[in-house]
């Protein structure tokens, strides 16, 4: 069947969003910034079929008070519309590969002794509410040790958590993935004790770490609580927007993990597939971008990555909620 470009562009669009999830993702964010995107491109030129160049320059100047971020996102949602219809035989105007400009975000990677006073202070929490003493004491350490982002943690619910095959499931993530994740023995110990004294009658829809109040933690209340932490532990915090953040737990996972293949002579390829998957990131760059900051944080193990890469690759934007 012949594919023309007589359908409109906003036909095509709804075509791109039901592609997307029927391949498991959930797309509501591209299909918000589309949908904005046809609305404003459709005032220019009424009837557009397919990307063209002059709407596409239009849509990516930026606009007095966007943060750079934003108009990054808004053209590549426009950019995977070019490449969607180019894919299926039509001709679209597809923006020229730009380099992202640098991030003042530098992640905070934790040493061995800073996570162990960490923790120390987390089981430590002085508080009557014996249910927060349990949820920070847990927390923090499934965080690290699952490469977890914040709000995957906090919107874990019982059923999710399953204490017999030793998993958990991560789902309505970062970019629509789902995941299940196996969890180390020493973990899911402390889990199971967790379990039998906080959540041991609660029913299998309720929240894995539940507030005062039944419900779940917002990400600004466990930033609180880690921040009060960090101050027990004696590990400096350098104000808002500096860190350590919580989201550097999962980046010290990361790297943890890294530095303990290299240590093994693992092949880095294969871990870094393995990773990306673990993580739920959207494509392996994300994860290469830890080969860098394992290399700036563990010089030692320079020489032993370079036998696998000649040029370790420099260390792109590192967003603090990849």
């Amino acid at each position: 069947m012949d594919i023309t470009n007589e359908v409109s562009l906003r036909a095509r669009i709804e075509e791109l969003l039901v592609f997307k999830r029927s391949s498991g993702y959930k797309a509501d964010g591209l299909a918000k910034i589309l949908h904005r995107f046809i609305n404003y491109a459709e005032e220019w030129e009424p009837g557009l079929t397919t990307v063209t160049k002059s709407v596409a320059e239009k849509w990516a100047t930026m606009s007095p008070y966007e943060a750079p971020a934003n108009q990054c996102r808004r053209m590549g949602s426009v950019k995977e519309l070019s490449k969607y219809l180019i894919s299926i035989g039509i001709p679209a105007y597809v923006y020229p590969k730009q380099k992202a400009a640098p991030s003042s975000f530098t992640p905070y990677i934790f040493t061995d002794e800073e996570l162990a006073k960490l923790f120390n202070a987390c089981d430590n929490t002085k508080t009557p509410n014996l249910v927060r003493k349990d949820v920070v004491s847990l927390i923090f350490r499934m965080i690290y040790s699952c490469g977890l982002r914040a709000s995957e943690a906090l919107s874990l619910t019982v059923r999710d958590v399953d204490l017999v095959q030793g998993t958990i499931f991560i789902k309505d993530s970062k970019f629509g993935k789902e995941r299940l994740l196996p969890v180390h023995d020493n973990l899911l110990k402390r889990m199971k004790i967790y379990h039998s004294n906080v959540l041991a009658f609660c029913g299998p829809d309720a929240p894995f770490f539940p507030n005062g109040r039944n419900g779940a933690y917002t990400t600004g209340g466990l930033y609180s609580i880690f921040r009060e932490r960090l101050l027990a532990a004696g590990i400096s915090h350098g104000g808002k927007g500096n860190g350590p953040r919580v989201h550097d737990l999962r980046h010290t996972f990361a790297v943890h993990s890294l530095r303990k293949a290299v240590k093994n002579g693992e092949d880095i390829n294969s871990m870094l597939k393995y990773l990306s998957v673990y993580l739920g990131h959207s494509g392996v760059i994300s994860s290469e971008n830890y080969l860098r900051l394992t290399a700036d944080v563990y010089p030692d193990i320079i020489c032993k990555m370079e036998e696998q890469f000649d040029v370790i690759p420099d260390m792109e934007d590192i967003n603090e909620t990849d």
